[in-house]
């Protein structure tokens, strides 16, 4: 019971899925730059494209989609595999005394579940940007992310899916695109109109704006610079003109702007200068500490906390080896297991390679506010944790320094 008990609390606080490199490599080389991106379709996506069904399920079930999303048209995981759901439950039973006494009873390390429960807790609804988000630009995005709400610890994770699969999926994007009139083409005579209502209407209050407003009051709305590439003229008039019009399912409320007030709000977020802040040159690793470390310490601070909701143990959790123990995300099952002692132990000659990586991708996927994502080469398999920041230097030098000093327990 309580293996299992340990699995419905632990199931999503982060999206770690697989690590692993040559293990033979030093254990501190730096990621060797590498293009695993697939080259796109030649040709884009087009508004009468329709996937077969079958293969929109499984590309949808190949990347993993439904652990973070509601799927449109697709049954919703059960919280065991489901980050939001699970998180949300955690902090539903966490506000009510009764539960939250009864759940410390059942769950040994319920208030660290408490503690680590920050990520993936309201996502993007998947539903609303089907029907904004341009088909093409999906496409692209789904072989090559970057961080779009920097005001969030998490971010969309590097998939590994097919040419084939991203296409399908894009095509899924242009079954449910809202099909509105044609509008006016964007003109800089908008742009002094277009920058006084985004300041005056309230829009600085969400969004951040590249350089120009570079922190969010919401961090879960998107950084508007990438509207441009995310949208369409005609669509960004639209969601800005009204929201819910678009999609009900759309969180952004409905400003009541006038349609030649959309317009200019549209030409100032698609033609303004972004004014970016360049992305920092990716770090090295820290040191090692020379302070003793023990198991217990980088158990509760990094393996506990971060690695073991993709890498658990299935002989503690009925079967259930996690997405990076036994695949997902497009990524094939590395056997890595971090739950427990022997487990990371027998992985530590990958762990810091894959630290190492991590902080190499971070420059595109995981940047501070105002920062333009950089272009970078990715390394053949991705870095660690996947889908959040890298480790801070502290924690990666605990680590570090527990394996150079033999991993005591």
């Amino acid at each position: 019971m309580r293996l299992l008990t340990l699995l419905l609390a632990l199931a999503a606080t982060a999206l770690t899925a697989v690590a692993g490199a040559d293990p033979t490599a030093p254990a501190t080389a730096a990621p060797a730059p590498h293009d695993a991106r697939q080259p796109a379709p030649a040709e884009p996506v087009v508004l009468d494209d329709a996937a077969d069904p079958a293969d929109e399920a499984a590309a949808w079930a190949a990347g993993d989609c439904a652990r973070c999303h509601v799927v449109p048209g697709h049954e919703e995981e059960p919280r065991t595999r489901n980050c939001a759901t699970c998180h949300q439950w955690i902090r539903n039973i966490s506000a009510s005394p009764a539960a939250r006494e009864r759940a410390m009873q059942v769950f040994p390390l319920w208030e660290r579940y408490e503690r680590n429960t920050r990520s993936y807790l309201p996502v993007p609804s998947l539903a609303a940007a089907m029907a904004r988000l341009d088909p093409a630009w999906v496409e692209g995005y789904l072989a090559d992310p970057h961080d779009l709400r920097p005001g969030l610890p998490e971010g969309m994770p590097r998939f590994a899916l097919t040419a084939a699969q991203r296409r399908v999926l894009a095509a899924a994007f242009v079954g449910d695109a809202y099909d509105g009139p044609p509008t006016p083409k964007p003109t800089t005579d908008n742009l002094e109109r277009g920058e006084r209502l985004f300041q005056e209407r309230g829009c600085v209050a969400c969004h951040a704006f590249g350089g120009r407003n570079p922190v969010a009051g919401n961090p879960q709305s998107p950084d508007l610079a990438w509207t441009r590439d995310r949208m369409t003229p005609d669509m960004a008039f639209a969601w800005i003109e009204n929201p819910q019009a678009v999609s009900p399912h759309a969180t952004m409320p409905n400003l009541g702007l006038l349609a030649a007030e959309a317009l200019a709000v549209r030409d100032y977020i698609l033609l303004a200068d972004l004014q970016w802040n360049p992305a920092p040159p990716p770090p090295s690793l820290p040191a090692p500490t020379t302070d003793p470390v023990t198991w217990a310490q980088v158990e509760e601070r990094v393996f506990g906390r971060i690695c073991v909701h993709c890498h658990m143990n299935p002989d503690l959790n009925e079967g259930r080896a996690g997405p990076g123990n036994a695949g997902g995300f497009g990524w094939p099952a590395t056997g890595i297991e971090l739950q427990t002692y022997e487990g990371v132990v027998a992985a530590s000659a990958r762990i810091p390679d894959s630290l190492a990586r991590r902080a190499h991708e971070a420059a595109r996927d995981a940047v501070g506010p105002g920062v333009e994502p950089a272009s970078i080469q990715r390394p053949e398999r991705p870095g660690m944790p996947l889908g959040l920041p890298p480790l801070s230097d502290d924690d990666v030098a605990l680590v570090l320094g527990w394996i150079a000093q033999g991993m005591p327990r």
